[in-house]
């Protein structure tokens, strides 16, 4: 939505740059010659600067299309594994794959970009921005570890506390979300399962991003088991190589 508006404010200025210019030309209106140079670069500017940034969306684009088809044939078969390896119904699975997406404009926040998710079983989108430190994925990518929790005895265990009572909880509880996020995400969640991508560079270590598995409520021992965690840490050192790539 933040680069809708940065969009239409770009447009808006050049509309105005070149009406003004426009209008000094044919000498309705009269401009300093300071103020004409001044609208004149400005002009030139934003074209220049909304162009570039259409021009790297657009490379963006195609860099994510090719991701998600690397990713579906990471997580599709990972689905599958789960199902055996669990002995719960792939309908009530889910997968996922997200990675850091650092803004391209100066002050912008880090989000986590969801890739791909593969669930047979459509949910309604929680319309969360999911960032580092936000939710299970969050505390993954934040922490550098896996995490594991039953969001579903989380919600029962949170649902009395208030709004002021929720500022002075840690985030090992709210997951790092605000209070009305988490009245988003109530309910929406039984289990859910995280590993980083972590990305082994010779100057050490990063993480990149994660690989999520959503279970249903009752699911957690089965999620949290030892086989399991190292079936989703190779998928995720998988997709590491290749959204580092």
């Amino acid at each position: 939505m933040a680069r809708f508006w940065l969009r239409v404010s770009a447009a808006v200025i050049v509309a105005v740059v070149g009406i003004g210019l426009g209008l000094h030309e044919m000498g309705i209106w009269t401009l300093p010659s300071a103020l004409a140079a001044g609208l004149l670069i400005a002009g030139v500017l934003v074209a220049f600067v909304t162009a570039a940034e259409a021009a790297v969306d657009q490379r963006r684009h195609g860099r994510v299309a090719e991701l998600r088809e690397q990713a579906r044939a990471v997580l599709a078969p990972l689905l599958l594994e789960l199902e055996e390896q669990t002995g719960i119904n792939a309908r009530e699975l889910g997968v996922a794959a997200y990675r850091i997406r650092k803004s391209i404009w100066p002050f912008g926040k880090t989000r986590l970009e969801r890739l791909l998710r593969l669930q047979l079983l459509i949910k309604v989108a929680s319309g969360i921005v999911w960032r580092p430190g936000v939710g299970v994925v969050g505390q993954c990518i934040q922490r550098g570890e896996d995490v594991v929790e039953n969001l579903a005895t989380l919600d029962e265990q949170l649902a009395s506390v208030t709004p002021d009572e929720w500022d002075t909880l840690g985030d090992d509880l709210t997951y790092g979300f605000t209070y009305a996020e988490f009245q988003r995400v109530r309910g929406k969640y039984g289990v859910v399962l995280a590993s980083p991508m972590i990305k082994e560079t010779p100057l050490g270590s990063r993480v990149v991003g994660c690989v999520s598995v959503d279970g249903p409520p009752g699911s957690f021992q089965a999620l949290a088991s030892t086989e399991i965690r190292a079936l989703v840490a190779a998928a995720a050192v998988t997709l590491a190589a290749v959204v580092a790539g």
